[in-house]
């Protein structure tokens, strides 16, 4: 190829870059002031995990029973049970388009059809590693499983770790998707002078972003709310006022961005509640 003018290689360069998408910034919710909070039945006080159903509908399931609630945000009810399982510690569930998803602690995996039949899976993560996040990705297919517990081998209890799961298989990756250091969330909270900041953080429940892509971690031990971007980089930290949040383990977004937070009962006697969040997105990093 022949050598181009200088102006027209400046020129092409200027366009190229103009064409690159920036990276979104971090969104940001008032987590003081909820648009809506929903009181919930006695069968949800220990909400563990939440999915966005259409109609104001949610599917919900709690630490003991192997059921999904579908709890109409509208009504305020619970308008369905579905029996997928036994008893057991159920942490999230996940919803495709005619299935759904449940999350045990010890990593299995329980696959529930519309038809109503299930199948169990072993993902290969285990209690050690304390899966209790769960979130569908649709832009790659896989699913997202956040743990509590150990990150991986060679990783130190500083981290926290992500992984996903094949979405034929439902076998975790040989290596976490994303690391979470707890000491750069720690720190990052503390720079962005917020008032009171946290000291620990164990995930409880991730999500995916439906406008940006970004991957966001809640964390009940440690009462926060973590963003990373699409490449695992931590954006924003948010520190969830405890008397709002007793005990927050659930977690799902509207398709406009807008944000559910489950909470199970607190040890005030406080009741289950789903609260719902207006997105903002300004900056919240300094």
């Amino acid at each position: 190829m022949k050598n181009l003018p200088a102006c027209v290689v400046a020129s092409f360069l200027v366009v190229s870059i103009a064409a690159t998408p920036a990276e979104a910034p971090p969104a940001a919710y008032d987590l003081e002031q909820p648009s809506a909070t929903y009181t919930l039945p006695k069968e949800l006080q220990e909400i563990s995990g939440i999915a966005l159903l259409a109609g104001q509908r949610l599917g919900c399931v709690e630490d003991q029973t192997g059921s999904i609630y579908i709890y109409n945000a509208a009504t305020k009810q619970v308008e369905s049970t579905l029996k997928f399982g036994k008893q057991g510690d159920y942490e999230d569930l996940a919803r495709l388009k005619d299935a759904w998803l449940v999350l045990r602690a010890d990593g299995m995996l329980f696959k529930y059809t519309d038809k109503g039949t299930t199948t169990s899976y072993a993902t290969g993560l285990t209690a050690a590693n304390d899966p209790e996040g769960l979130a569908y990705d649709p832009r790659t297919g896989t699913l997202l499983v956040a743990c509590k517990g150990v990150a991986g081998v060679g990783q130190p209890d500083q981290k926290r770790a992500l992984y996903r799961l094949d979405p034929k298989t439902y076998q975790a990756s040989s290596k976490p998707a994303f690391v979470l250091d707890v000491a750069d969330i720690i720190a990052l909270d503390r720079r962005q002078g917020q008032g009171n900041t946290i000291n620990r953080f164990a995930p409880s429940a991730v999500a995916i972003h439906p406008l940006t892509h970004h991957v966001f971690v809640l964390a009940a031990s440690g009462n926060a709310l973590v963003e990373l971007d699409a490449q695992g980089s931590l954006l924003a930290v948010q520190k969830l006022p405890r008397k709002r949040f007793p005990q927050p383990e659930g977690l799902a977004f509207t398709p406009s961005g807008d944000l559910y937070i489950a909470s199970e009962m607190g040890d005030n006697g406080q009741a289950g509640q789903i609260q719902f969040f207006r997105s903002s997105p300004v900056a919240v990093n300094k």
